[in-house]
């Protein structure tokens, strides 16, 4: 997550024309109707249903008696395996493996995030012993607990010995076990800068796989010779293996100056802790593992689900739901900033093909000129113009903006990114058609909040005179995008639906509706 909470927000901290809005947008009318925001919210939830890792471990692997099969490739349980994993998804992954495997199961340790079995029941008399941890997504004393006692099963196993490895995300934050002398909490601060200063996922993990002792390929290392089937449910764009949980079981093919090179980009070079500078000017050792095409030899690693999974369900509800739906990209990163402004262009052109009669040059200009920053999916410019502009048109997005926190507020980036997006759409004061956006987390939780994210609406301003643009802006400024929703419309569009199990990025849905 890039965007972390500094103070909650309350009104002893606000300043007086900001909590006096924050009392009056309790009694405005809602600004879009409970068709709109249930229509955004099922397909948000279909998305996340079609990424559960129940079902992904389902369609995967199968056994018949000591024969294990995963994706077609057939492994043989000389006695019975073992099993560790860490992330938001792996939960569910581990107990429907644990129900496959039956006593060809001898043990497990899994990190879920704190919270997790107050929705979803734990196993009982289970061989996996689950350790919570990482609150908010951070790093804690808890999934160092669980990160100790992973590393202590698999490098006691042996070369008969296979051992399956979950992976999802939200795996960097339990599986927290920085290189000695560095503590947790100086792995952790470090860390926290970074991604304050704005340094993307790719960025961050660069540093983490190199100050960890699990991560970059480091728990492949300390298993070596044991055989590993590694299971994937990715979080990060292109599906990058060395990325993902920080590459637990991929061999780190950065540079060996590369995790420095990041720290002076963001200015941090220059005060970090002697343990910290020790650790990341030396060298580490792949103890005796052997590297095949920029993969351990003893280990197999396979991909179960991602965003496109996500997004493909989405496009299917909005279709079934009467919308002509299409997917632009699952690969959408950057400054939410930047995305906001480019979804509300987007929306304002397509708007305008309503309002003069399908003229369709200037989205077509449009499309080809933010293709590049949008990572259009091809075929999907060509879908768009197609499509008949009298009825409702619903456009699918996936990946992982990021943002730079200057403000002292409360909020994740898909609440700030549609706060965003309502801001900017509003100055345009589109007449032709109504306009609805959620942007929310398949984890269910955005930043550290109980929210997976909100929905936006047009003509926010304009419905309610009382509203002061200056001091919309003056939440988003803050990022304090929670704040504002908490209150507004009575926190209906805020998206709360808790743990869902599940991580493959955010997902955002736009709805576009020719007024009657």
């Amino acid at each position: 997550m890039i965007i972390h909470k500094l103070t909650r927000i309350t009104s002893n901290n606000l300043c007086c024309e900001n909590y006096l809005f924050l009392r009056s947008v309790k009694v405005f009318q809602r600004q879009m109707s409970n068709d709109h925001n249930n229509i955004l919210r099922e397909i948000f939830f279909k998305s996340v249903e079609f990424v559960q890792p129940n079902h992904l471990i389902k369609n995967e692997i199968q056994l018949n008696h000591r024969d294990l099969t995963v994706r077609g490739r057939t492994y043989k349980l000389l006695r019975p395996c073992y099993v560790v994993g860490f992330g938001k998804a792996v939960y569910g992954m581990a107990t429907e493996l644990e129900s496959i495997l039956g006593d060809r199961l001898e043990r497990g340790i899994v990190n879920v995030p704190v919270g997790i079995f107050e929705k979803f029941e734990k196993v009982k008399e289970s061989k996996i012993e689950y350790v919570e941890g990482a609150e908010n997504n951070l790093p804690d004393e808890m999934a160092l607990k669980g990160a100790r006692m992973i590393k202590e099963l698999v490098e006691k196993l042996s070369e008969n010995d296979l051992l399956i490895v979950l992976v999802s995300g939200g795996g960097s934050a339990l599986l927290p076990l920085p290189i000695p002398p560095i503590t947790l909490e100086e792995k952790h601060n470090l860390v926290r800068t970074l991604a304050k200063r704005g340094a993307d996922i790719n960025e961050l993990n660069t540093v983490r796989k190199r100050i960890s002792v699990l991560k970059g390929g480091g728990l492949a290392e300390l298993a070596y010779p044991c055989q590993i089937i590694c299971l994937v449910l990715s979080d990060i764009i292109g599906d990058p293996l060395d990325f993902i949980a920080s590459g637990p079981t991929i061999p780190n093919s950065d540079p060996s100056e590369m995790a420095m090179a990041v720290l002076k980009k963001y200015h941090l070079d220059g005060g970090l802790p002697q343990s910290i500078k020790s650790v990341v000017e030396m060298e580490k050792c792949a103890c005796g593992t052997r590297i095949v095409n920029g993969e351990y030899e003893h280990v197999k690693t396979y991909v179960i689900g991602n965003n496109k999974i996500a997004a493909e369900a989405a496009k299917q509800e909005a279709i079934n739901k009467g919308f002509q739906s299409s997917i632009i990209s699952t690969e959408i990163e950057g400054n939410v900033e930047k995305i906001s402004k480019i979804y509300v262009q987007l929306a304002r052109n397509v708007a305008s093909v309503i309002t003069n009669s399908g003229n369709k040059d200037n989205l077509k200009v449009f499309l080809e000129t933010f293709s590049e920053d949008l990572r259009v999916r091809e075929g999907f410019i060509q879908e768009v113009l197609d499509m008949d502009y009298k009825r409702g048109i619903c456009l699918i997005c996936a990946g992982e903006p990021t943002v730079v926190v200057t403000g002292t507020g409360k909020g994740g980036r898909n609440q700030q990114l549609a706060l965003a997006f309502s801001v900017e759409l509003n100055k345009l004061a589109i007449e032709s058609a109504d306009i609805s956006f959620l942007s929310c987390g398949t984890d269910g939780i955005d930043g550290p909040t109980d929210a997976a994210g909100a929905i936006a609406i047009s003509n926010f301003a304009k419905s309610n005179q009382n509203v002061n643009p200056d001091i919309l802006a003056s939440f988003l400024n803050n990022n304090d995008a929670y704040s504002f929703y908490e209150t507004y419309n009575g926190g209906e569009n805020l998206v709360k639906i808790g743990h869902t199990g599940t991580n493959v990025m955010d997902i955002h849905i736009m709805i576009i509706q020719p007024k009657v």
